[in-house]
């Protein structure tokens, strides 16, 4: 089995170091091009390379070589760049007239945040790849609280609440797409769980600890914006016939008897980064609980169960922290150091840059990018467009790809877990030819587009 679990790979020899050597920015004007979507699908290929890496307990070579080259930086670029991209172009793309009839291209510039932000959290789990983002870990930090923000709006529009087979039924190609870049916003979002954590528990090593602690605590008031998700468990959802769904692999699923007992990895997360914050030496000097948050925090206490701290020992020493909250006035402890009022720490702060880069460079272009972009996601059937669709095929549906979509794969059609995909697209899973054959009238467009595209 061991031997099989090497030979797993997305990379072929020599694509690794070449892969990440020619790693680059890119604007936003060069998005959908043929030099991009050549460098999607190798972004796309690194990820999964160090996600089966880390998952198979194998020798992180992808994390050791974007070290070595000091590429890190490029994916927090990345990430933003397409986050700006979903603000401001997609929008414009969306009310054009005739509206796109094929949206796989537009969905492919969506799904590249997804990978960028992926790759992140695999390599940013060890302290060495943190420290290789100090000149950009502030506008990491921007974005990754950006995305908590944007879950908690999802959450408050309703998203936890699925759609039903007929509503699925009736979508048009843009309802689709919206749903599809919720979705996308969502896995999306609880990776960002994980990396606000390791910036939290890595600030020391990044270099400028200072500055990361005052944006945590001040600026964003992360600890928070945690509290509210732990409250709100975005992880679960009941679906439209009143069965419970767990989020995992980054798709909706039933949960087996493991999930229902183990606590689930974002929850995990996010108390850890909990603890990490409200247990920080640094608090004091930067946060002030307040009577909401105090009212906040201990109402958490009753969730960290015996159950949880068997999972989680640590969590014993933030249950001390928030009885202790619960029965004294804690406030004062937060407004004096060593019996001197904490002034708040005026201190020069880094301040995130990127984004406002990349909106300068939009800036009064939104409709024309838009319009030139356009262009590029027509799949019209030429040469060109079938070498493309072949392209992001292969790399969607290679080995590496399908061993690691299976272990979340649902049905289209019924949610369940699926073992089979479309022999025609193999875009789509299912978990019988009974399934299959109900979804084919909603599945047969993109099914004959991509088969006509690759012929």
């Amino acid at each position: 089995m061991g031997g099989n679990e090497v030979q797993l790979a997305a990379l072929d020899v020599g694509e690794l170091d070449m892969f990440v050597q020619t790693m680059e920015p890119w604007r936003i004007e060069s998005i959908g091009n043929q030099a991009w979507i050549d460098w999607h699908i190798r972004l796309q290929k690194l990820n999964q390379q160090a996600v089966l890496e880390a998952s198979s307990m194998q020798e992180e070579l992808t994390k050791e070589t974007l070290i070595s080259y000091g590429k890190l930086s490029i994916l927090v670029h990345e990430a933003i760049c397409i986050q700006v991209w979903r603000l401001k172009i997609y929008p414009q793309i969306m009310k054009m007239e005739p509206a796109p009839a094929n949206t796989f291209g537009i969905y492919m510039v969506l799904y590249h945040e997804a990978a960028a932000v992926g790759l992140l959290e695999t390599v940013l789990f060890h302290e060495d790849g943190a420290q290789c983002i100090s000149e950009v870990v502030i506008d990491l930090l921007h974005y990754a609280v950006d995305q908590l923000t944007a879950l908690v709006a999802l959450i408050n529009n309703g998203y936890l609440k699925p759609l039903s087979a007929q509503q699925l039924d009736c979508e048009t190609a843009a309802e689709e797409l919206e749903r599809q870049k919720k979705d996308l916003q969502f896995d999306i979002s609880m990776r960002c769980i994980s990396i606000v954590r390791y910036l939290a528990e890595h600030m020391e090593v990044v270099g400028v600890g200072a500055s990361i602690s005052s944006n945590l605590y001040k600026t964003y008031d992360v600890p928070s914006i945690l509290c509210h998700l732990i409250q709100l468990e975005p992880w679960r959802r009941v679906d439209d016939k009143g069965e419970l769904q767990i989020f995992n692999f980054g798709r909706w699923s039933k949960p087996s008897a493991e999930d229902i007992t183990q606590l689930h990895r974002s929850e995990a997360q996010l108390w850890l980064c909990l603890r990490q914050l409200l247990l920080e030496p640094r608090l004091p000097h930067h946060y002030t609980i307040d009577e909401c948050r105090r009212s906040a925090f201990c109402s958490l206490q009753a969730k960290i169960t015996d159950t949880v701290l068997d999972q989680i020992p640590p969590l014993g020493d933030l249950k001390m922290f928030l009885c202790q909250l619960a029965v004294g006035d804690y406030s004062s402890v937060h407004n004096r150091t060593n019996g001197v009022k904490n002034p708040g720490c005026t201190l020069i702060e880094i301040v995130p840059q990127i984004k406002q880069a990349y909106l300068k460079e939009v800036h009064k272009r939104t409709k024309s990018l838009a319009k030139d972009q356009l262009e590029h996601f027509h799949l019209d059937g030429s040469e060109a467009s079938r070498n493309m669709a072949k392209k992001l095929l292969e790399s969607y549906t290679s080995d590496a790809a399908l061993a690691l979509d299976s272990g979340g794969a649902k049905c289209a059609k019924c949610g369940d877990k699926a073992s089979k995909k479309c022999s025609r697209c193999k875009t789509e899973w299912y978990c019988g030819r009974e399934c299959q054959v109900q979804q084919w009238p909603k599945h047969k467009e993109i099914c004959d587009q991509f088969s006509k595209l690759c012929v």
